[in-house]
């Protein structure tokens, strides 16, 4: 009975995203919707009986939909499909169910990087806010990975945006720049380290991202962001991320784009005074927790597409 009704869903799940997508291509917003809250409730069913695997494939599912959705320049499709992940979110994070609220994580970077490179601004904005709350709160339930899938959603937007010729790219920036940072710090606050050091990795390619389009005040709020994360670290001893904040702000500081001391290298510059005191050793040991983190949030993000 329980195989039956299993089979039942999982025929449902791949009807109500066929009819998603077909949807798509006909540009029929209403058969999109329709799509969605079917998947919907087929995943808050999954999740309500624990069923991890079964719910992120719905997940995926939702996703497939939203991407597809900003892909064609849908607005209202693509945030119908963040407003359904939100709904999974809520329920795998009151589960407990860390894998699927992963995917969940993950699947808004996936549908908002898209649409900031689709230039829909308001569905990128919308991924990003709803990142950043997710962020806060997986950090103060301690819950680690999420957060970290958290940087990693957060960063790719952000890198898309920076990267975008946005009518108000810089408001859509400075979410991401301002979640990151939030979280980052928070994280550190918590002693997440590696959470705490994958917000910083992302705002680093962000910054680079910021600095190859010349985008100065960006990148100067991404080094203020950084130095607040790497005195949160260094408050609470947490070595390797203080010394990936240094190591970032350096960056900004050297970049090739910074010949001559602009916005960004003179922020990067005083914050690095900041830790002038504090005295990192064992630097080979520092970098290799540093890429095993950024090798760790690379797997995680490529096993989402």
């Amino acid at each position: 009975m329980e195989r039956s009704f299993k089979a039942m869903l999982s025929r449902e799940n791949d009807h109500a995203m066929h009819k998603g997508l077909a949807s798509i291509d006909e540009k029929f917003d209403e058969g999109v919707s329709q799509a969605l809250v079917s998947l919907t409730e087929i995943g808050k069913g999954y999740l309500s009986k624990r069923k991890e695997l079964e719910a992120e494939r719905t997940v995926s599912s939702i996703k497939e939909i939203g991407r597809a959705a900003a892909l064609k320049g849908m607005e209202n499709a693509a945030v119908n499909a963040i407003r359904s992940l939100e709904q999974m979110l809520q329920c795998s994070m009151k589960q407990n169910m860390e894998g699927t609220t992963v995917s969940v994580l993950l699947s808004f970077g996936t549908i908002g990087k898209i649409a900031a490179e689709q230039q829909l601004e308001m569905v990128a904005k919308l991924a990003a806010s709803v990142l950043g709350i997710s962020g806060n709160t997986a950090a103060l339930l301690n819950r680690e990975r999420e957060v970290i899938a958290v940087t990693i959603g957060l960063g790719e937007i952000g890198k898309a945006v920076v990267g975008t010729k946005f009518p108000d790219y810089s408001e859509n920036a400075a979410i991401c720049i301002s979640c990151l940072g939030e979280t980052g710090k928070l994280a550190a606050q918590k002693i997440l380290e590696e959470a705490a050091i994958g917000a910083e990795l992302m705002l680093e390619e962000m910054a680079a991202a910021a600095m190859k389009e010349n985008l100065q005040s960006a990148a100067g709020s991404i080094a203020t962001s950084i130095e607040e994360i790497g005195k949160s670290a260094e408050e609470e001893e947490m070595e390797n991320a203080v010394f990936q904040a240094v190591s970032a702000l350096q960056t900004i500081m050297s970049s090739e784009g910074n010949r001559y001391l602009n916005e960004a290298s003179i922020v990067a510059k005083v914050a690095l005074e900041s830790f002038n005191e504090f005295d990192i050793i064992n630097d080979e040991a520092n970098i290799k927790k540093i890429e095993d983190v950024r090798e760790m949030m690379r797997a995680l993000w490529v096993n989402t597409k």
